[in-house]
């Protein structure tokens, strides 16, 4: 790079840094033949560039664990000699000097550390001119990149509903840290698609639980081949029932939802018509039945911020590629888009009906790529034909199941629902015949319209699965009074939990809640309305100790002695890490 000679060598024989502009990118590539410039340029694309500069620093020599563990096992078998080396690309928005990186200053590393955006590495090409399916295990910010409205032209981050874990990085006596989901390309040979997803699903998992350990290549293999009768290398990839197993034998509950004509799970869960408290059965439903499939159950786990392991075809008897889903788009469909059903008198929607679009590592591209459901790879003729939940092994309640039953307890407190709505309702109106402030009494009219029931804004109901300890911090940090932090405080949780927040679509849109119920996510489904362990409508909350019986919580709700008074409108929880940045 002409105007960038001084900077090359500045920081060793061996680290290099550039500052990218967009005068000098392509003597980058020029000098750096090995990057894939298309992928990378999208890439940086993504972080505002050429309007903002991006500096990278170049490690050439760069030990990656999964690349030197296949080495090990595969690559250092060839009769030639091939590279045991990686090269890692240390990314920063904007310019920075040498001296910054040398300075021991806190300052100087603390403005390092705000224009951080991660590390891609760069494994060894096959052969001297190729540059695809060469990124090794690359973590960039996802919170920080940028895309630009078609219509507006206006700055979006794309990626709020998306998770991911926090890691560290080391870099010339430095320490970064940022947040990312880890991405892979397949090298195509050791490993192809399936492999490379449950290795990134188990580098994630390491870093965000203490649950489970970092996942290597070899261990992957070494799996395979208790269950395999031929050779694992080369590989060949795997079937559904493969990764199932792999996933079992590394700690996790999976579960495999085969195919949009998937009926066994609805017919197992589905119950028939009202609640029986003294049999504790479930057999009512909502009227216009809500009816939930394969679709409606991925996005629940997918809002539940569990990475979905998707298996996509042309047709059932093709080829199959494997990719992870780990979060959904921004943009939501029209309310006239949507399938409304009745609870009680009031219309109703399913917020897994708003979206349509998700976030997937592909690694055939990018990291972060927003497809359309179904298309969860390049290829647009490929279907979602199956997928696979990684589940926590205590959790034995799935998404078919709990959602019934959240229906059904739901279907069976209409009558409290519509009461406490009208009950807020002339609350409001009390309030704003009391106002004269004209900013305070529109604030009033705009709340009265937001919880006015109507099929323009239907209420709604989004369901997900929660880890108890965060949900129970969110809900006591950010209660409102005394009384709502204590009520949270009091409830015991198991480890997971169910939740169905209830909610206007205007209330939903501005983040607000009306109404939750939470289950216990370690009941089975013939545990069925026994796994309630609080209901919460508007300014009334109950909920159930390990000790009680379903029959026990609607006693409490009768009673008003223990029908605690709480806040009529309450904060909706998110399990994405930026929402929870931006609490």
């Amino acid at each position: 790079m002409s105007n960038n000679k001084a900077d090359v060598n500045n920081l060793g024989r061996n680290i290099v840094l550039y500052n990218l502009d967009e005068n000098n990118i392509n003597d980058f590539y020029q000098q750096n033949s090995w990057i894939d410039r298309k992928s990378f340029t999208r890439i940086c694309h993504l972080y505002e560039f050429p309007e903002k500069t991006i500096t990278v620093v170049i490690q050439n020599y760069y030990i990656d664990a999964a690349y030197r563990d296949v080495y090990y096992h595969y690559w250092a078998k060839f009769h030639f000699n091939w590279p045991r080396h990686c090269k890692r690309l240390a990314i920063f928005q904007n310019s920075h000097s040498s001296d910054e990186f040398w300075d021991n200053k806190k300052e100087s590393e603390r403005e390092l550390q705000k224009d951080f955006l991660g590390t891609v590495v760069i494994r060894p090409s096959y052969t001297h001119n190729e540059t695809g399916h060469t990124y090794g295990r690359t973590l960039l910010n996802p919170y920080k990149m940028v895309t630009k409205e078609p219509n507006t032209n206006e700055k979006i981050h794309p990626f709020r509903y998306m998770i991911t874990a926090q890691y560290r990085m080391h870099l010339l006596g430095k320490t970064f840290t940022t947040h990312a989901f880890v991405f892979c390309s397949q090298d195509g040979v050791a490993m192809k698609c399936a492999e490379t997803a449950i290795y990134c699903l188990g580098d994630f998992e390491a870093a965000f639980s203490p649950l489970y350990a970092r996942v290597l290549p070899s261990d992957i293999q070494e799996k395979l081949s208790h269950r395999i009768s031929e050779r694992i290398l080369p590989s060949h990839g795997l079937y559904c029932n493969d990764i199932s197993y792999i996933l079992k034998e590394f700690g996790y509950s999976p579960m495999i939802y085969a195919g949009a004509e998937d009926y066994q799970r609805t017919l197992e869960d589905s119950f028939e018509s009202s609640i029986d408290a003294e049999k504790n059965e479930v057999i009512s439903h909502w009227d216009n039945i809500h009816e939930t499939n394969f679709k409606n159950w991925f996005h629940y786990y997918v809002e539940s911020a569990i990475p979905i392991l998707a298996v996509t075809a042309v047709r059932p008897d093709a080829k199959k590629h494997a990719t992870l889903v780990i979060g959904h788009g921004l943009k939501q469909k029209k309310i006239t888009e949507c399938k409304q059903f009745k609870l009680g008198d009031y219309p109703c929607i399913d917020t897994s009906q708003l979206y349509n679009t998700y976030i997937i590592n592909d690694d055939n591209q990018i990291p972060y790529v927003e497809e359309a459901m179904d298309h969860f790879t390049i290829d647009k003729n490929y279907k979602l034909e199956a997928y696979i939940v990684p589940l926590e092994k205590h959790v034995f309640l799935e998404a078919a199941a709990a959602v019934t039953i959240c229906d059904t307890f739901i279907e069976n407190q209409k009558d409290r629902l519509k009461k406490a709505i009208e009950v807020f309702k002339n609350l409001c109106y009390s309030k704003l015949s009391e106002v004269s402030d004209k900013e305070k009494m529109e604030d009033l009219k705009y709340l009265i319209e937001s919880i006015s029931v109507s099929s323009e804004n239907p209420l709604t109901v989004r369901y997900y699965l929660a880890n108890s300890a965060e949900y129970k911090q969110f809900r006591i940090k950010n209660g409102i009074d005394i009384d709502e932090q204590i009520f949270y405080a009091d409830v015991l949780m198991p480890k997971s939990v169910w939740v169905a927040e209830i909610s206007t679509f205007r209330c939903y849109q501005e983040g607000y809640v009306i109404g939750e119920v939470v289950l216990d996510a370690t009941a089975s489904s013939r545990s069925k309305v026994d796994s309630v362990i609080l209901l919460r409508i508007s300014g009334n909350g109950v909920y159930r100790l390990p000790q009680e019986t379903y029959t026990d919580l609607e006693k409490k709700l009768a009673e008003k002695e223990e029908n605690i008074m709480l806040p009529s409108m309450f904060i909706m929880y998110s399990n994405f890490q930026y929402c929870k940045e931006k609490e």
